[in-house]
This record gives C-alpha cells, sequence and structure tokens, in this order.
C-alpha cells in the first residue's frame, strides 16, 4: 500500500509573505518599532500607489515629499532607462559627465545666475553637509577661518548627519546621538505662536541679536528653509527673508535657502525663496530635482564663493564630495523631470492647484472640533490638530479610505504630486473632513 502523498500546500499570498519578511528583516527609519504591519507598496502609476494585497491609494504625501512627478511617468523612466544603457555614471573627480554638465547649466539657468556652479550629491541631508563645509572653508579662504558658527531657525529640520541634525530643532533628530559637532547655534523661529504667527519683525531682529551674541565675526552662515516642513508645514511670514537677507549681508554672513524640499514646484514656484525676491548665496536641493527616481541632490552657488576654492592650499579647488557625485543617471532623470515642469506648465498647475487644496482644507476642517490651524502654500498644506492621538487616529482614518497623507507630530502634512487634478484635490479634502468628523466626534 503507498502512502497518500500529502495535499499541496496552497501559496501564502505575497502581501501576507512581504509583511512577514518586513518585521524580521526591514528596519525601519523614522518608525516606532515593531507596531505591526507596514504598508508594503509594489508598484505606482500616476498619482496613484498599489500595496502587495492589491489595495490602491491616491498619495497624498508624494512618498516622502519627493515623488512630485507621481509614479511610473513615461518621460522620466524614459530617460533613466536611455542613460542606463550609455553610461550609469563616471565620477566628476578630475573627470566629468554630460548628464551631470547640462544639468549644472540648466540650474545656473534657471536660478538666474549666468555663472553659478552646482556640487551634486545624494540626498537632502548630504547638501545641508556639504554647504556647511562650503561656508566654513570659504571664509578661512578670505582670511575669517574664525567664522565657524552656523545659525538655523529653532523649529527648522535639515537632515539627519551629524552636522545637519545639529541644526536642526526637533530632539528627535539629535537625542541620544552626541556628542554632537560644536558651532551650532538656532535663533527663535518667525511666528512660532498664533498670536505672533504673520509678524515680521520679531523673528528677524532675534536673527540679528544671535549674530550680536555669538560676534558677528565667528558667524559664517544662517540656514533657513522657506517652509518648516518637519517643523510643521509652517510658511514663513512675508518679508521674513527679505529681512533676514539685509541682516545677514550687513554683518557678512553667508544666506543658505534649504528648498530641500519646497524647490521645483512645490509652492507653485520653482523656488519658494523666488516669493520673497531674495538671492541665496547657497541653495540646497533635493526630492522634487530628481522626483525620488534615483537618490539625487545638489549645492548652488554663486561665482564668487566657488572661485574662491581656487585659493586653497591643499589643493587648489574644493575639498569635498562623494563616489557617485553628480552621478550620471540621477543628472538624465533631473533634466527629464525639469523638462517634464516646463513642458507641462506644472509649475502653474501646481500654483491652481495648490489653491484648491488650501482653499478647501481651510473652508471645510478649520471650525471643526480639535483643529487648531489649517495652512500652507501651493501643494503644501499642513493641519495642526490638538493632540498627537487626534492627528493620528485622522492619518489612520485616511489612510482606511484609500488616502495616504503624512503625520509630523500634532500636524498633517498634505503633499500630492503636481500632477494632481481637480478631483482628487477634492478627494483629498473630503476625506481628511470625514476622517476629522470621525475623530472628533
Amino acid at each position: 500500500m503507498t502512502d497518500t502523498p500529502p495535499a499541496p500546500t496552497a501559496p501564502r499570498p505575497a502581501g501576507e509573505e512581504l509583511a512577514e519578511l518586513d518585521r524580521r528583516h526591514l528596519l525601519h527609519p523614522w518608525t516606532p518599532y515593531g507596531v505591526g504591519d507596514q504598508l508594503v507598496l509594489v508598484e505606482g502609476s500616476g498619482v496613484e500607489v498599489t500595496d502587495a494585497h492589491g489595495n490602491t491609494y491616491l498619495d497624498g504625501r508624494s512618498g516622502q515629499f519627493n515623488a512630485t512627478l507621481g509614479y511610473s511617468h513615461p518621460r522620466v523612466v524614459a530617460a533613466l532607462t536611455e542613460q542606463a544603457g550609455k553610461l550609469m555614471t563616471y565620477a566628476l573627480l578630475g573627470s566629468s559627465n554630460e548628464p551631470a554638465v547640462r544639468l549644472a547649466a540648466r540650474l545656473a539657468e534657471l536660478l538666474g545666475e549666468p555663472d553659478g556652479r552646482t556640487l551634486f550629491c545624494n540626498s537632502g541631508s548630504e547638501a545641508t553637509e556639504a554647504a556647511i563645509r562650503i561656508v566654513r572653508m570659504y571664509h578661512a579662504l578670505r582670511g575669517q577661518p574664525q567664522r565657524t558658527t552656523v545659525l538655523s531657525l529653532a523649529d527648522s529640520y535639515h537632515g539627519t548627519t551629524l552636522a545637519a541634525a545639529a541644526m536642526s530643532g526637533s530632539p528627535l533628530a539629535w537625542t541620544g546621538c552626541g556628542p554632537l559637532p560644536e558651532g551650532f547655534v538656532r535663533v527663535p523661529t518667525p511666528g512660532s505662536t498664533v498670536r505672533d504667527r504673520g509678524e515680521v519683525r520679531p523673528g528677524a531682529e532675534a536673527l540679528e541679536e544671535a549674530i550680536l551674541a555669538q560676534g558677528a565675526e565667528n558667524v559664517a552662515a544662517f540656514f533657513v528653509e522657506p517652509v518648516l516642513g518637519v517643523g510643521g508645514i509652517r510658511p514663513l511670514p512675508a518679508g521674513y527673508l527679505r529681512a533676514v537677507r539685509e541682516i545677514c549681508d550687513r554683518h557678512g554672513v553667508l544666506l543658505v535657502v534649504d528648498e530641500v524640499t519646497t524647490g521645483f514646484g512645490r509652492t507653485g514656484e520653482w523656488f519658494a525663496h523666488r516669493r520673497e525676491g531674495i538671492r541665496p548665496d547657497l541653495l540646497t536641493l533635493g526630492k522634487g530635482l530628481a522626483a525620488g527616481y534615483v537618490p539625487f541632490a545638489a549645492v548652488t552657488t554663486t561665482a564668487e564663493i566657488a572661485e574662491a576654492f581656487a585659493a586653497d592650499p591643499m589643493l587648489g579647488g574644493l575639498r569635498h564630495g562623494h563616489t557617485t557625485s553628480g552621478h550620471a543617471l540621477g543628472a538624465a532623470v533631473s533634466l527629464a523631470v525639469l523638462e517634464t515642469i516646463e513642458e507641462e506648465g506644472l509649475i502653474e498647475h501646481a500654483a491652481a492647484m495648490g489653491e484648491r487644496l488650501c482653499g478647501g482644507l481651510t473652508d471645510r476642517l478649520k471650525d471643526l472640533e480639535g483643529v487648531s490651524d489649517v495652512r500652507g502654500v501651493g501643494l503644501f498644506a499642513g493641519i495642526e490638530f490638538d493632540t498627537f492621538d487626534r492627528a493620528t487616529q485622522v492619518m489612520l482614518g485616511c489612510l482606511r479610505a484609500g488616502v495616504i497623507v503624512r503625520s509630523e507630530g500634532p500636524v498633517l502634512a498634505v503633499a500630492p504630486p503636481l500632477i494632481v487634478n481637480a478631483a482628487q484635490i477634492d478627494r483629498i479634502v473630503d476625506t481628511l473632513h470625514r476622517a476629522t468628523t470621525a475623530a472628533t466626534g
């Protein structure tokens, strides 16, 4: 008598397998350990993404604010594929590659800096670190090596590498990571309470007071986000950047504008600082530069600052960079992203959709129980709740309804891709309204 063969085991659904592998092997950044199954995404198209269980969601946060052209954009995918078949990269150490050259020239054109220079890197945190080194070495080469102190806003966020964390206001960025690098001082954030939000002079005066307290001759630079991202989606008051530009000029302090999140259309402008009509000394860029298709970032600066490095006695050039600085794939993708933004009119579209988003959120949510504030600019909006728990409930309610938004403590961030349409904006607003009503009922 032969044994009966065992019944075949039914294959485990891919979603369950991925969830188990995720729990066992993946260490999630900025996520509480062991909180349960994570949303495992497997594909995306347009503004929608699909998880391993086949559920589809409207991505109301553009991944990590970086998927600005949505998913599977044919122009960008074609550019990546074509470049991969030609030359995936070639280091910029004593050599170059065509996409990096063309992208640097295009950024100079966009910024109105005919002789502007760009250093490419891989992330916003790296861009911050590069900018810190550039401003300190620049002053040293000009005979002021004591100018090392870097100022930033108390509620700012500039990255997670050590120096970037030391500049950032959230204790989540640096608690337990000490000792932190020295030479970083945080100054009060303008509009830090509802009462004084919108006033300009207290914030600008606080910066000048900090410069004088440190001794202007010791201060290298002031780093500032035009819209605080992790700090609560808080646009700086109108006039603030103009005021700090004047203060920095008066004291010989370089102004570094962090547009890692806000650059390339997020606020309805190519760059958010243009709303103030200022010219930064350095600009840090990321996220929307390559629209999330590859890790890519940049620091741009003026010809005057770049040319100072010719006097470096050790090298005669900038002593900073990475193996993949100016990666050809990243540069080719970024060129395609910039072409797409321009040819599809996405700056103007983001401005129009941003008015619909911010206006809709204000009209529908501002008077609901538990909502402290609704604010934003362009396709970058924040809803502040009275408690972290309530914000979390609303975020989870949106997720159950098929809309992904992002939590920044008690603030929910809404930042859909620039290609979002009016119906999708209305769906985001309606979903947030229903989820907020349910969480306060």
